[in-house]
């Protein structure tokens, strides 16, 4: 989401509600009277809150659009390829650059199927995370193109391990107010193993891949690195000296609203509504930026500050932390405050599926963890999770009322995924215990877990289950 498209929309709301109770004034004005240039006035108000409130949806489907590629890429990790393969409209395509295209969602869940095994399986690590979205939605809010960049992390245990990049170029499409993928384009750009790294080995496509047979060639003649890529064509051209991605406008698509001051106030009430759920949305999303940033720099007291007072925070099975006294006093398990000489944290957060209850007061949030941390001369280590977070506005201000991550793995450098000793999580520390124990007890990579969603299946409605 484009924070100044949300300041802009929000001044727009706030100007068309001034401008709407200027206009009810002058309404009662006697001076004024039915005349046509007060009713003209009012028209035209009518005219600009339809067109806001489309605007605002188009933004409301982009942030639905978001959270749908986003838990493709949660259930695909998972190997819970019914799932994924439900996100898909009836007649969709899957394409594989270089490869092929299956066309149907029945066929795109043979394929998916036909890459391993269904469900969670101990030893695999099938990491796709899905990056950096570009979404632009049709001003008839029907249909809508994305691009997106995937970064891989996909080892089976004792066998191999892989780094994996490319990019996604989608199309969706709004059925019965249900957005789905329409079209999933695929295109890896470099696979290389964990042990060589991309400087030395290129792979010509990944170790977990389909046999399948195609229903029809890919639509580009495409090799992955080290030869020069067939790259997709940007949906989109410069945001800069290019021009719209639609010729259409979205006022042509915005419902006319009666010629009445009473419909057009209740018009703008309910656009300011969405407007701040939107924002909301923008504002938990840099909430979360700022907590790994703080993370990353051991900036505790700055850190705990972002928490509600009765906030929690649970990590690696350490326990529950109940208060913000307690998260800042949880938060000198991971070294003392401040940066220092030979070590470095970065902590990265990313894949956000953010949902704000109506009253915009709480929210939850699924999100992803990449950590990149170490000592000098002595050993670095990568950690791979998800958090399963819940947020609270409070006095206007969002913060974290309860933060958990559920760690995948952790990883010595010189060991990658595919040869790690199996270890559990750090667990309690009796020097500094928690204030409760843990919520929730998990294993992980080789062995597998799958953190509890805190949303239905967005297509189908129903909830997701793990065998």
């Amino acid at each position: 989401m484009n924070d100044r498209r949300f300041e802009r929309r929000r001044k727009i709301g706030l100007i068309g509600t001034a401008t709407a109770a200027g206009l009810a004034l002058s309404a009662v004005t006697p001076s004024d009277g039915p005349n046509a240039q007060s009713a003209d006035r009012v028209a035209e108000l009518a005219r600009r809150a339809a067109v806001l409130a489309h605007e605002v949806s188009l933004l409301e489907h982009a942030h639905e659009i978001e959270n749908l590629q986003r838990t493709y890429g949660f259930y695909i990790e998972e190997g819970l390829w019914t799932e994924a393969a439900s996100l898909f409209a009836d007649d969709a395509t899957l394409e594989v650059a270089g490869r092929g295209v299956y066309e149907g969602r029945e066929r795109i869940l043979e394929y998916l199927r036909s890459i391993d095994d269904e469900f969670p399986q101990y030893g695999r690590l099938f990491d796709r995370m899905q990056l950096q979205p570009i979404v632009h939605v049709a001003p008839d809010g029907k249909t809508a193109k994305g691009r997106w960049r995937l970064f891989a992390q996909e080892a089976r245990y004792r066998e191999f391990a892989e780094w994996g990049v490319g990019w996604y170029e989608n199309d969706y499409v709004n059925e019965n107010g249900v957005w789905k993928i329409a079209s999933l384009r695929r295109f890896e750009r470099m696979y290389a193993p964990y042990e060589d790294g991309w400087g030395k080995t290129a792979l010509p496509q990944p170790t977990f891949s389909s046999t399948l047979a195609p229903d029809r060639p890919s639509s580009l003649s495409h090799a992955p690195y080290p030869a020069v890529p067939a790259t997709p064509a940007f949906h989109y051209e410069n945001p800069v000296s290019g021009g719209p991605v639609y010729a259409d406008s979205p006022a042509a698509h915005a419902a006319a609203l009666p010629a009445d001051l009473d419909a057009i106030e209740a018009a703008l009430d309910d656009v300011e509504k969405r407007i701040g759920l939107l924002e909301d949305v923008a504002q938990i999303e840099r909430l979360h930026s700022v907590y790994g940033y703080y993370l990353a720099r051991n900036q505790w007291d700055h850190l705990a500050g972002i928490f509600a007072d009765d906030g929690t925070i649970e990590i690696a099975l350490r326990g529950v932390y109940v208060g913000k006294a307690s998260v800042r006093r949880n938060l000198d398990l991971y070294g003392e405050q401040g940066i220092h000489h030979g070590v470095q944290h970065n902590h990265m957060q990313y894949q956000p599926v953010i949902h704000v209850a109506p009253d915009g007061r709480t929210a939850k949030m699924r999100s992803r963890a990449f950590s990149i941390m170490g000592n000098y001369g002595q050993a670095g280590l990568f950690m791979g999770g998800v958090y399963e977070n819940e947020l609270v506005k409070e006095n206007g201000i969002w913060k974290i009322r309860k933060d958990q991550v559920f760690n995948t793995y952790f990883a010595p450098y010189d060991l990658g995924w595919r040869d790690l000793v199996p270890r559990d999580p750090p667990g309690i520390t009796e020097s500094n215990p928690p204030d409760q124990p843990p919520s929730v007890i998990f294993e992980m990579y080789p062995s597998t877990f799958v953190p509890p969603f805190h949303y239905d299946n967005p297509v189908t409605g129903r909830p997701v289950i793990v065998q």
